[in-house]
């Protein structure tokens, strides 16, 4: 059981990193934003500014979220688990347990996307809507760029804590 709460530190590593990767990217786009604003002379490069716009804010927030969220856990979670190791095991298992919907959902918001921006390509050729298209298509890769790695380490960390709950 002692060894459980290094697992859990570097989860809560992950998760940091995570939303500093996210935060950043966000950031990234929302410049890539304002510098296609800036230079795009056509009406595809305008098209696509506010999906883009659209979807860096997202990843802002949701990087900034992740930071808010995760920036006190470490000595919360500790104490959690000096108090009552088996309980806090227990409650992290379940918490984990709790969150394993989110990656079903951004496969599934992925998928609507990715076939909503192949229908946009081919029934239209507005530029409006191709690059709503394109903001889409955007926005579900990186949701699963980011899941991805997020699923598997959130399944290698409910590894260790049912391991550490066998007797």
């Amino acid at each position: 059981m002692e060894m459980i709460f290094g697992h859990t530190q570097e989860w809560l590593n992950g998760e940091w990193t995570e939303g500093i990767i996210v935060t950043i990217f966000g950031l990234l786009t929302i410049v890539t934003v304002i510098a296609l604003w800036l230079t795009a002379t056509s009406h595809a490069g305008r098209s696509l500014v506010l999906p883009l716009l659209l979807c860096g804010l997202v990843y802002t927030g949701t990087g900034v979220s992740m930071l808010m969220t995760n920036r006190g856990r470490a000595e919360e979670y500790r104490n959690k688990y000096e108090k009552n190791p088996v309980e806090f095991v227990q409650q992290e298992k379940q918490r984990v347990e709790d969150f394993q919907y989110m990656y079903v959902i951004s496969k599934v918001v992925a998928t609507v996307f990715f076939i909503a921006t192949i229908l946009i390509f081919w029934l239209t050729k507005s530029p409006v809507w191709q690059g709503w298209g394109i903001g889409m298509t955007f926005f579900g890769l990186v949701g699963l760029l980011v899941d991805y790695f997020s699923q598997h380490r959130a399944l290698e960390y409910y590894d260790y804590l049912t391991k550490a709950l066998m007797p």
